[in-house]
């Protein structure tokens, strides 16, 4: 049996973001949509590349990173889909003044094969200033982001790296786990170690330590909590 075709409007609707999108809504989105196509290790934009529009990642992840001049990396987030990237500058478009182009102002490559929609700039402006209520949904998804980015900064310069990687690996746990449970990490080991500012040496350590202890249990990329509590009171 064939695959069945592709449709963007489905995936749109999937998405909190237009759950409750007027119809017409989507299929003008749905029409105007792009599909792109990366492989682990592709730059989806760069720093300082003019924002085509919102990206949807439909499968697949993505890392949102700053790079410095000697080439050294800092992973800023971890995009997994379902998700939109890159919604925070469309509001800014929206409000600027005098029509001026937004930049990236990070970089984001793929840490997997991804699929992905990019919804264009224009057309989506022209949604979000017709439709208030998907503009609302958008700043509230953008308003989560960045609380999650403030935390992020919170723990680093307020907590040691075994806090934090014990914390990662609690908020990582399934949410309603107490007792037993298996976390499994999103991305390897070097980009959670950048993610939590830590080198991976350090993070490698404090995996070992919290083995030692019998607090964790460790295989590749599966993390095997016997006690969540326990885990949680460690530090």
């Amino acid at each position: 049996m064939p695959p069945a075709p592709f449709d963007a409007g489905h995936v749109l609707r999937g998405l909190n973001l237009f759950r409750d999108a007027p119809d017409a809504t989507l299929a003008r989105l749905a029409a105007s949509a792009r599909r792109v196509h990366v492989v682990r290790g592709d730059e989806l934009f760069r720093s300082g590349e003019v924002s085509e529009g919102m990206y949807i990642v439909t499968k697949g992840q993505i890392k949102v990173y700053a790079r410095a001049d000697n080439g050294q990396e800092k992973v800023i987030e971890v995009v997994s889909a379902p998700a939109c990237l890159g919604g925070s500058l469309l509001l800014a478009d929206a409000t600027a003044q005098g029509g001026g182009v937004m930049r990236h102002v990070s970089h984001a490559a793929a840490l997997t094969e991804a699929q992905l929609l990019l919804l264009p700039r224009a057309e989506l402006l022209a949604e979000l200033q017709s439709e208030p209520k998907l503009a609302v949904r958008l700043l509230a998804e953008v308003s989560c982001r960045l609380n999650r980015l403030v935390r992020d900064i919170e723990a680093v310069t307020l907590h040691t790296a075994a806090q934090r990687v014990v914390s990662y690996l609690l908020r990582t746990s399934p949410q309603a786990a107490t007792s037993a449970c298996t976390v499994s990490l999103p991305a390897s080991k070097g980009t959670i170690a950048s993610l939590l500012s830590v080198t991976p040496e350090h993070f490698s350590r404090i995996l070992h330590d919290l083995q030692s202890r019998g607090l964790i249990a460790v295989n590749r990329r599966e993390i095997v909590i016997p006690d969540v509590e326990r885990l949680a009171g460690c530090v």
